[in-house]
């Protein structure tokens, strides 16, 4: 086997390939849009200067919306395109896997790490999701890789491809920041404990970030301060077990079978974390302490900031760095009988994560059927759909086209489909004898006025969003 690992590189890679291909097909068989999707075809279906005010208002930088803006000769209106831009980073991450990766570390390296992000922990959804998340996968990747080619180098080129990729990473999601700055601190204490001539290398390139970076800065703290007072959605620390091995494992309960899963992966970290002792791997131990420091820092940080929030989806990008780091050290394998026990770990945890990414397509599809059962039902001509937030507005009112519909907020660029009115009682006085619905956000303290002054009735529950019939 250790004489045909190339061979077992080239099966994994060839695998990898079968895994893009039904990447594109997915979607023309199976389409499943989430709420923040449906946020972001909103948002990019506006006039670019109008998309840059709501994105300003959000939470997120603004990096993504311009990569899907570059489509608008294309079509920003067509669903399996939006999809398609997110499958990118996958094709651009096989490219630098066959050519950087193969060349530093092998076939078996290569092929292994772009097999393992096509299926495992849900990656094959989050690279077929409208969101940013499979970008910062590859630009966080890119931000590994030229962090060891500058602490071995040291040449120009490294510091301009780790800084440029690291500015790329910053201005698409916040998140990543905290994996960077982790980067950055490395490299410096390199400097101060070999190569202190190269402080000014180091200088040179945080101030590069600093100016580029300082006109969205200002942009973040009015984000900050805009959303300080939203309501916090909070974390549990027992998530914190399930975050541990989540590079592997998606899946924030304790059933049965997901916990012999997690197992698994718990005793797969254990095998890597001993072949990297025994290897005296330091470039991919980083890889796993940038990982969980991370996940460390992002916990703390977000339970204390104003999203007070944590999802899985956020990790994705280093979860990349961690299977990076594991695929370098399985392609160091010299035994055989060591290298046989590392596949089928592997192939272990594959079939766990495709069982879970099954379950989880499974359950958007379920959810998508029912949600647009319900809203096909409403939209017609005897409806009236009134929107509490514009929220609401941004991620249903294309589906809901044939019905009257109003919102009570004026904070949104709405198009010639809405009214808006803050007049609830106008409202209902106007549509007398139409089935009025509202629309209330989760949010608790904007639904209570209408919760006490309104004969409402729950008739369907989306979660982060319920539609309510006004009663006499």
């Amino acid at each position: 086997m250790y004489e045909k690992r190339d061979w077992l590189g080239l099966f994994f890679f060839g695998a990898a390939i079968l895994i893009l291909l039904y990447m594109f097909i997915s979607p023309l068989t199976n389409m499943f849009i989430n709420i923040d999707e449906y946020w972001t075809y909103s948002l990019v279906n506006l006039p670019f200067m109008d998309g840059m005010t709501v994105a300003i208002h959000d939470v997120h930088p603004p990096l993504y919306y311009w990569i899907l803006y570059l489509l608008t000769p294309f079509g920003l209106d067509n669903l399996y395109l939006l999809k398609v831009v997110s499958i990118i980073p996958y094709v651009l991450i096989m490219l630098v896997s066959a050519t950087k990766i193969r060349k530093d570390y092998g076939w078996l390296t290569a092929g292994l790490f772009v097999f393992c992000l096509g299926v495992m922990t849900d990656f094959f959804v989050e690279f077929l999701t409208i969101r940013m998340y499979s970008w910062g996968l590859f630009f966080l990747i890119m931000v590994f890789i030229y962090y060891k080619e500058v602490i071995t180098h040291w040449d120009k080129k490294s510091w301009v491809l780790l800084t440029l990729f690291t500015l790329l990473s910053v201005y698409l999601q916040y998140f990543l920041a905290l994996t960077c700055g982790l980067v950055y601190l490395l490299i410096l204490v390199e400097i101060y404990t070999k190569h202190k001539d190269k402080l000014r290398q180091f200088g040179k390139s945080v101030l590069a970030l600093v100016v580029l970076y300082a006109p969205w800065g200002i942009v973040f703290i009015h984000q900050i301060q805009t959303h300080a007072n939203d309501a916090k959605e909070g974390f549990e620390l027992i998530n914190a077990v399930h975050y541990f091995t989540a590079f592997a494992i998606k899946s924030l309960n304790f059933r049965f079978d997901m916990i012999i899963f997690k197992l698994i992966a718990v005793v797969f970290l254990i095998f890597i974390l001993v072949l990297i002792y025994k290897n005296k791997d330091k470039y991919s131990a980083t890889g796993i302490f940038l990982m969980y420091a991370t996940l460390g820092i992002g916990i703390i940080g977000l339970m204390s900031s104003f999203t007070n929030s944590m999802r899985v989806r956020y990790l994705v990008p280093v979860f990349g760095i961690f299977w990076l780091s594991a695929s370098i050290v399985v392609g160091r394998i010299k035994s055989y009988k060591v290298l046989t026990a590392a596949l089928i770990l592997v192939i272990l945890l594959t079939g766990a994560s495709l069982a879970i990414t099954n379950e989880d397509i499974d359950s958007r599809l379920a959810f998508n059927e029912k949600k647009d059962s319900f809203l096909d039902s409403i939209n017609n001509n005897g409806s009236v759909i009134v929107y509490n937030t514009d929220y609401g507005y941004k991620v249903l009112h294309k589906d809901l086209n044939n019905s009257k519909q109003y919102t009570l907020s004026d904070s949104y660029f709405y198009d010639d489909d809405v009214e808006i009115s803050k007049d609830f009682d106008k409202i209902l006085k106007e549509n007398p004898d139409k089935n009025i619905y509202l629309v209330n956000w989760k949010l608790k303290e904007s639904n209570k006025k209408y919760d006490d002054n309104y004969n409402l009735t729950k008739v369907y529950d989306a979660n982060h969003y319920s539609f309510n019939l006004v009663g006499a």
